[in-house]
């Protein structure tokens, strides 16, 4: 699977994982509307607060043993169900690392992949290697 993203597309997808990981609804929200240019969600606004009440729930003690490509799977069902666009070369991507993790649970069931997540895409570091092999995988 490949694909080519501007660097506008690489930025907004960055801070979409990393207010994942943090579980900021609101903004998630936001970064996902802006994830394609042609946007015809009718009604942005009912998108954004459902994903704010999700996230605020995972970010509870109860939430919180649901695992993140559970939660990512049900954003990927609430992007249908509010027919927000997503641009082909984004979706390939978050279905690729849907796809990854799937085989890190199976390799690994008790590894933390949401802490690991956390820790790596908070240092100013190796965002900025993240956004740069990002770009090098994806170049024409």
């Amino acid at each position: 699977m490949t694909a080519e993203l501007s660097k506008g597309d690489r930025e907004n997808l960055l801070e979409f994982f990393k207010v994942v990981a943090v579980r900021d609804g609101h903004t998630a929200a936001e970064c996902t509307l802006r994830s394609s240019k042609r946007q015809n969600c009718p009604n942005p606004n009912a998108f954004i607060e459902e994903l704010e009440e999700a996230f605020t729930f995972w970010g509870t003690p109860e939430g919180d043993v649901v695992h993140p490509a559970e939660c990512m799977e049900q954003v990927l069902e609430k992007v249908r169900h509010h027919k927000v666009n997503i641009d082909g070369n984004i979706c390939t991507v978050i279905v690729t690392t849907l796809v990854l993790e799937g085989w890190q649970r199976k390799l690994d069931p008790s590894y933390n992949m949401m802490g690991t997540l956390r820790a790596l895409l908070f240092k100013a570091d190796w965002a900025k290697s993240l956004s740069y092999t990002i770009e090098g995988i994806m170049a024409p």
